[in-house]
């Protein structure tokens, strides 16, 4: 048997042709191999053909059988032993993570694009010679499932169980290949009870503390909703009843004080434009000032003598006309309003939290107000009072809880004072120039741009100053005195990790009335959830009715306590499960330092835009603070003597040619939706189900109640449009591989796919051409093997140097495609057009074919893995491989073949076709020209065309005179005669 050797002189593949040896070199001298030398062991099996494959009497592939043998094959192997990676692993490994899902039993076609996608650059990059891990796990806790439960009266953790065990299934039929020894699932009480060691961790560091927050409650079924759980008139989707604003002890995590760090290392990160504008958005950085308005007159025993407020606009200060303060702000109490307002602003107040009062997002609502009868003294004026009113749109949660009103410079301000008669301070900031006014007129008499403050009274000393600089120096005033100050604020808020739900995990504190908020001893985790409990979504947090669970005694007095009832936002779950796959089975802690260390951050992530603020958001804030914390990272291993300096090095080097600074996710993948085909009724609007609609000759669709044409349109798919497709019939009727095939070639993965069975076909005559080209290199017997071919390369015939062109222009492609740009589409299309060519050539004895034919079959196989491997043995079980010079062993697999690497030197083209225009009209062309002639050869060839006589000659045979000579290299010269 051959051993491995790598090329050096002919770019033509990794690990994939042996040396001219002395049955190659004889080969070569003679110009073709004896039947002795060509009985190896390929000789002792028996020769298979693609063709067995296929029905004799339908053409059809036999998919089902192909894809149940590969999928045998490859359940037979054995999973991988665990090691620590060492140095060359670690500088080759490549972390491929796709978004896990929630386990709700059925894949849809959103699920077989993504999981494709995925496998794809996972197969693809094992080829490329990379340490790939490719996880795969389940987020499985949550409402559908506890919902689910109820409806069918079974435990969620049985009904979980039961759809991860489907799912998995599914994904096998679509031939996705994870590292299933990773696998894991986040109700598993072996997974949260680090979930629940990290919110320890959190509190531990003054990251997580407890306070009041505002709730959905529903006053009838007594129990909390999720937002999703509330309809669009403000009433509970389960018992109809309108939804009540309540404040409920909440825990929450202190994101805001990594802001500016997430903030800031969003510029380094290989993500799409729009998600990081969509995360800077989110966290929403703006620098101002935060002024303090004195009570006036002062309120005895309240919080504060001042309500504060923050402002981008400080230039905009002497023009406020009132403050608006959050319907639940501290000011909105019995104690602190004056008696003749109390009842009418305490009322008007909870509407306003109740959302009955307008429904929909509070904060961008602009009309509902009611006056307070409190009143502030302006910052910088003391003497000039400033009504307080309650506002609709100000969040208590966001700033400080109250903002300032400035009609004339804010169009919201404006239409608040219009319908809450409230009057309106004249304009302090006016445009520069007439230009910047003409720029700034709208509708409403309101300036809102940067400009200079008038020279007005109000504006005092002021006046006359740009925006600029009236900021600083109107801040600096406010500062002397004690009533201003500068500041940075931020948009994002602090993350609420409480949910009032059963199916996710408990909260791990202890309430004890002694000693109040204590952590469960780390020793005691997990906190797992009661069994056997009844859900029924009314009557409050289940946790709060199992006695048994609940009360337990307190770790630090030993006094009765009581569990918290709990659980934590399962965004926490996915906060941090990328860092677990690294060490999954781990029962000492949530990963060893040296494991996580040494994969992260994930190379590439895949997955839905949707998840792109919040997922990636809190991902990133848990990362993070385990980076920070020394959970893992350089910094970590760096003083463990257990590790070697060679693998501490590779954990520098990985750390810091990735995402920095704790970031988890190098680059980011967000794949479009699929939508399908939609049919509606073109008179009621109804939506159609496929049985209600016929298709006629031409590809005509017809309602077969009416007989007219229903509106067709793509969109997402949903059960209640009747548009979606089931990828299991998919798969039966045209095979997983033409599927894949199918949903990667339709569109970019960044882009919206509109699904459309009927043109898969065109993907299974692909796949059936392919195995003819295989079968023909099969019965073709190469000449000698590619190296010496490559050595006598001035020789070859211009079909045999365009064969190989085409196979490095498909290599090119492809390789660019899978590595930088993710245009799986397009790689595909070269690969179809690589096959095309292949076709074409007659003399398939030349060792440039088998070559082409060759890389394609390992190019295709990430995309159609059964089939690559299938032609692979194909060509191994025959006499091609060994034709060809190609190294192989005994029963190898394609996906332990090495990617094809580019030659650049054959992309050049073998001949040019130049067009010859005269005066700039087309006259004839020049064909089969050696590629890159300069324009003055080409002037010379084209003057002794025959065709040339009349345009370039006088009737006198003497040449014309050239005035000028355009030239585009290799497709264009135009001559201008005189």
């Amino acid at each position: 048997m051959l051993r491995l050797h790598r090329l050096r002189h002919h770019a033509v593949g990794r690990h994939v042709l042996a040396p001219c040896s002395a049955l190659t070199r004889n080969a070569c001298a003679h110009g073709t191999f004896t039947a002795r030398q060509l009985s190896t062991s390929s000789a002792r099996l028996a020769q298979v053909k693609f063709a067995h494959w296929i029905d004799k009497e339908t053409g059809k592939l036999d998919t089902a059988k192909l894809e149940t043998k590969w999928k045998t094959r490859w359940a037979e192997a054995k999973p991988p032993v665990r090691k620590p990676l060492t140095a060359a692993e670690i500088d080759r490994l490549f972390y491929v993570l796709v978004m896990f899902p929630y386990p709700s039993g059925v894949l849809h076609m959103g699920h077989v694009r993504v999981y494709t996608i995925s496998d794809v650059l996972t197969r693809f990059h094992r080829m490329r010679g990379k340490h790939v891990v490719s996880p795969m796990g389940w987020d499985a806790f949550g409402l559908p499932a506890e919902n689910a439960a109820i409806e069918r009266s079974i435990a969620p953790a049985q009904w979980t169980q039961q759809n991860i065990a489907t799912m998995k299934d599914q994904l096998s039929r679509i031939l996705t290949d994870f590292d299933w020894d990773r696998e894991l699932a986040t109700c598993d009480p072996a997974y949260y009870k680090w979930t629940q060691h990290i919110f320890l961790q959190l509190f531990k560091n003054d990251m997580v503390y407890r306070k009041d927050a505002v709730v959905n409650w529903d006053p009838i079924d007594q129990t909390v909703l999720a937002n999703e759980q509330v309809d669009k008139d403000g009433r509970s989707w389960r018992s109809g009843a309108v939804v009540e604003q309540r404040k409920l002890k909440q825990w929450f995590a202190r994101i805001t004080r990594y802001a500016q760090d997430l903030l800031d290392d969003l510029n380094a990160l290989n993500w799409p434009d729009h998600v990081k504008s969509m995360q800077a958005n989110w966290i929403g950085r703006s620098e101002g000032a935060e002024f303090e308005f004195a009570l006036d007159p002062p309120i005895p025993d309240a919080q504060s003598k001042a309500i504060s407020v923050f402002t981008s606009r400080a230039d905009t200060l002497f023009g406020v006309s009132y403050l608006a303060i959050a319907p639940d702000h501290w000011l909105v109490n019995a104690d602190h309003l004056p008696a003749e307002h109390a009842n009418h602003v305490l009322k008007r107040a909870q509407e306003m939290l109740s959302g009955s009062s307008g429904g929909g997002d509070r904060s961008q609502r602009t009309k509902d107000g009611v006056f307070t009868g409190l009143y502030v003294a302006h910052p910088l004026d003391s003497a000039r009072r400033v009504p307080v009113y309650v506002a609709d749109y100000v969040l208590s949660d966001y700033g400080t809880g109250a903002v300032m009103g400035v009609p004339a410079h804010d169009v919201r301000d404006h239409e608040f004072c219009q319908i809450n008669s409230v009057p309106v301070h004249i304009p302090v900031v006016e445009p520069e120039s007439s230009e910047f006014a003409e720029e700034s007129k709208s509708e409403l008499p309101v300036f809102t741009g940067q400009g200079v403050l008038r020279r007005i009274p109000e504006n005092g000393i002021y006046g006359g100053m740009r925006s600029a600089d009236a900021r600083t120096a109107i801040v600096a005033a406010a500062a002397a005195i004690g009533s201003g100050k500068s500041v940075v604020n931020y948009r994002l808020r602090d993350w609420l990790l409480s949910r009032q739900r059963f199916w996710g995990a408990p909260v791990p504190i202890i309430h004890c009335a002694s000693c109040g908020a204590v952590p469960v001893p780390e020793s005691d985790l997990p906190v797992e959830l009661p069994k056997n409990i009844e859900l029924s979504g009314r009557g409050g947090s289940p946790l709060a009715r199992a006695t048994e669970w609940l009360n337990c005694k307190c770790p630090s007095c030993s006094g009765p306590a009581t569990r918290d009832t709990d659980t934590l936002d399962t965004f926490v779950d996915s906060s941090w499960y990328f860092l677990r796959y690294t060490d999954a089975h781990n029962t000492q802690r949530p990963f060893d330092a040296m494991a996580a260390s040494s994969m992260m951050p994930v190379d590439i992530y895949i997955g839905g835009v949707e998840h792109a603020i919040l997922h990636l958001l809190y991902s990133r804030f848990i990362s993070k603070f385990l980076w920070k914390t020394r959970a893992y990272g350089a910094a970590a291993v760096e003083h463990d003597s257990s590790v070697s300096s060679e693998v501490k090095e590779a954990i520098a080097r990985r750390e810091t040619r990735g995402a920095r600074n704790g970031e988890p996710f190098t680059r980011l993948l967000t794949q479009g939706m699929v939508h399908g085909l939609t049919y509606k009724d073109p008179s009621s609007g109804r939506f159609l189900r496929s049985d209600e609609v016929q298709t006629e000759k031409g590809n005509v669709p017809r309602v077969i109640r009416t007989g007219e044409t229903p509106t067709m349109s793509f969109e997402k798919m949903s059960k209640s449009k009747y548009n979606g497709v089931d990828p299991g019939a998919t798969v039966d009727a045209y095979g997983a591989d033409a599927t894949r095939l199918h949903v990667l070639y339709l569109a970019p993965p960044q882009d919206v796919l509109e699904w459309d069975t009927q043109s898969i076909v065109g993907m299974q005559r692909w796949i059936l051409r392919l195995g003819r080209l295989v079968d023909t290199a099969c019965a073709s017997s190469a000449r000698e093997s590619i190296v010496c071919a490559l050595n006598a390369r001035n020789k070859w015939s211009k079909e045999a140097r365009e064969t190989y062109r085409h196979t490095h222009v498909a290599i090119q492609h492809a390789t660019e495609s899978l590595e930088a740009s993710f245009s799986l589409n397009t790689a595909i299309s070269a690969l179809i057009k690589l096959s095309n060519y292949l076709a074409t050539v007659k003399d398939c004895e030349h060792p440039t074919f088998g070559f082409g034919l060759v890389c394609l079959v390992k190019m295709v196989a990430p995309m159609a893995p059964s089939i690559g491997e299938e032609l692979w043995e194909i060509l191994s079980q025959s006499k091609c491989l060994h034709n060809l010079g190609l190294v192989d062993t005994p029963n190898s697999r394609i996906f332990a073949q090495s990617w094809p690497v580019l030659d650049a030197s054959a992309l050049k083209d073998v001949s040019a076709t130049v067009v010859v225009q005269i005066n700039g009209k087309v006259r004839f062309k020049l064909e089969d020209m050696v590629p890159d002639q300069d324009q003055s050869e080409l002037v010379q060839i084209a003057s002794t065309m025959p065709q040339a006589q009349k345009w370039m000659f006088e009737a006198t045979g003497q040449p014309k005179h050239i005035v000028k000579v355009i030239h585009v290299p290799n497709k264009l010269i135009n001559i201008i005669v005189k």
